[in-house]
């Protein structure tokens, strides 16, 4: 799916939270909003903003489906997208405010006045993508998620947890990493950016003493080849225990914090399983650049298995992401829903991410702090 159409300046806030803004950032939808602001004229949206000439409308989007650059401002274009809203429109039991005779002879003039008049008429944001080679009307609205905050998954408490409770746990977070397709920090930029600069400092005599070299020497060879790099790996592999379920029934925790964390394991297990969405599945970027000046911070960036939540590497790839989303964004979890003349129901949304990051807060918090 490639953006055509992105509405940068729509949801809430002012202009400032665009991606070329400097400060507080952020996306469309993170706060109540009254109206939506109208688009702004950025390079990105040059389909709507560009100077529309009367001798040629055409307009060129590249089609990895075809492999060259096609045309999808024809006439054939404007009339799926119209026959689309249409049909959404009668769904909503009101009339598209576009009569049909209104056409102008130029396809990407309509194709641009039937967009603003679905920006107009529905309360979810409106962009236009590319699909199978065809314009096609997206519908989406932004789940309400913690600010530019990290959902690491820690594995250090495990080791103050009895044998039985800690294969029960254990068994869950695999379980749970593969279910959300889950990678581990390891697998990030973030984590490379941080290596480079913990080798350079460690080679710097005025950085540390040299019992903080080699304590984070130590920490670094962990991570690389050692019990930790063992552990992340293990989560891959085979079962902590046979039958989760039974054995969180015979489970016997001989603490509070256990018993507690046992009743967080249970509220999680109704995350994952058959019928249940992953959430990466959420992830859409809704002003997406083919070749940004920064990379926006994926879903796989931002929920991840970690062993710690606090020690050197993790606060330096921490800090790393912090000074990243002063130049560029977070992407958090979207609902969308495409259009088309065989569209049969309304765009509706589940409040999944929301239980999500509840559950996945108060899981690490008490992993952390009770454990």
């Amino acid at each position: 799916m490639q953006a055509i159409i992105r509405t940068t300046g729509t949801g809430t806030g002012p202009l400032y939270h665009q991606r070329d803004g400097i400060g507080s950032r952020h996306q469309p939808g993170c706060k109540e909003a009254k109206k939506k602001a109208a688009s702004s004229a950025r390079k990105r949206n040059g389909f709507l903003t560009g100077k529309l000439l009367p001798v040629t409308s055409d307009y060129y989007a590249e089609c990895p489906e075809k492999g060259t650059d096609i045309n999808v401002a024809t006439r054939e274009a404007f009339d799926y997208l119209y026959r689309s809203a249409a049909n959404y429109a009668a769904l909503l039991g009101v009339d598209l405010p576009f009569p049909r005779k209104k056409r102008s002879s130029h396809p990407r003039l309509d194709i641009v006045r039937l967009y603003g008049v679905m920006e107009n008429l529905l309360p979810e944001h409106v962009n236009l993508e590319l699909v199978d080679g065809r314009l096609t009307f997206c519908l989406y609205r932004f789940h309400k998620w913690p600010d530019y905050e990290l959902l690491w998954l820690p594995l250090e408490f495990t080791e103050r947890l009895g044998p039985p409770v800690r294969r029960v746990v254990l068994e869950f977070i695999r379980r749970f990493i593969r279910h959300h397709r889950m990678d581990d920090l390891k697998g990030t930029y973030y984590y490379d950016m941080t290596e480079d600069y913990m080798e350079r400092c460690t080679d710097d005599p005025d950085e540390y003493t040299p019992d903080d070299r080699r304590r984070i020497t130590r920490l670094m060879a962990s991570y690389d080849d050692g019990k930790i790099a063992r552990l992340l790996k293990r989560m891959r592999g085979r079962a902590f225990c046979t039958g989760l379920e039974d054995g969180l029934e015979s489970c016997r925790p001989q603490t509070d914090g256990e018993r507690k964390l046992l009743e967080l394991v249970r509220e999680g297990m109704t995350l994952m399983g058959k019928g249940v969405p992953c959430i990466m599945d959420y992830q859409y970027d809704w002003i997406y650049e083919k070749e940004p000046d920064f990379m926006p911070a994926p879903l796989e960036s931002q929920i991840l298995l970690a062993y710690s939540t606090n020690d050197e590497i993790v606060r330096d790839m921490m800090s790393t992401f912090s000074v990243d989303m002063q130049e560029s964004y977070n992407l958090t979890p979207v609902s969308t829903m495409l259009l088309t003349p065989e569209t049969d129901r309304i765009f509706s949304m589940d409040d999944f991410p929301e239980r999500f990051a509840g559950w996945f807060n108060r899981f690490v918090h008490h992993a952390t702090h009770k454990i």
